[in-house]
């Protein structure tokens, strides 16, 4: 009985310290890469993309801000502009177009957001190395002028998953342990140490 209490102790304690340290990575924050910004106007009913396509791993993300005067959709789409302009079969697209783009292809929205005469921020970290785009959608009868500003990020884990790991590692671990310190605190209050 005490070896059992023992190696599930000495598991727990190892357990525990992994899934403290998985915790202490999760908090470090992200690291700008590049950074680009710029205003644009988006006529009425159009669709415009970003010059800010790339190709991210769960390491990295893009850190968006969006701030515009009327309503605007934003989507980070999880393909090429290539794709989608081959797909449409024009250089140019309304918003019909990219309806039933992804109406076709609804595995390709990364994150979808809407702009009503604010500001918008959003940090878009895939779940898989993908392309990413960034597409302005205004669905209005007016022009819509759009400031943004989009930053690659880098960080050292995935944050989310090495969170999720750490939450259950945690308290696994205290369980584990708790026996085995429950002992050693017997034993040195019965030896008056």
């Amino acid at each position: 009985m005490k070896r059992w209490v023992l190696l599930l102790g000495r598991g727990g304690t190892v357990l525990l310290t992994i899934g403290l340290a998985l915790l202490l990575v999760s908090l470090i924050p992200s690291a700008q890469l590049a950074t680009s910004a710029g205003s644009t106007a988006i006529p009425p009913e159009w669709v415009q993309d970003v010059d800010v396509e790339t190709i991210l791993t769960p390491q990295q993300g893009l850190q968006i801000t969006i701030a515009a005067n009327g309503t605007l959709d934003v989507y980070i789409l999880e393909v090429s502009s290539h794709v989608l302009y081959e797909w449409v079969g024009d250089d140019f697209l309304n918003v019909s177009d990219l309806e039933e783009f992804l109406e076709a292809n609804p595995s390709s929205i990364g994150w979808h957001g809407e702009v009503r005469n604010g500001t918008i921020t959003h940090e878009y970290v895939p779940t898989k190395v993908t392309n990413a785009t960034l597409v302005f959608s205004n669905p209005s009868s007016e022009y819509v002028p759009v400031d943004y500003e989009v930053s690659k990020t880098s960080r050292i884990a995935p944050g989310m998953k090495v969170r999720n790991l750490a939450q259950w590692a945690i308290p696994i671990g205290v369980v584990l342990a708790l026996p085995w310190f429950v002992q050693m605190w017997k034993k040195r209050r019965g030896s008056g140490t």
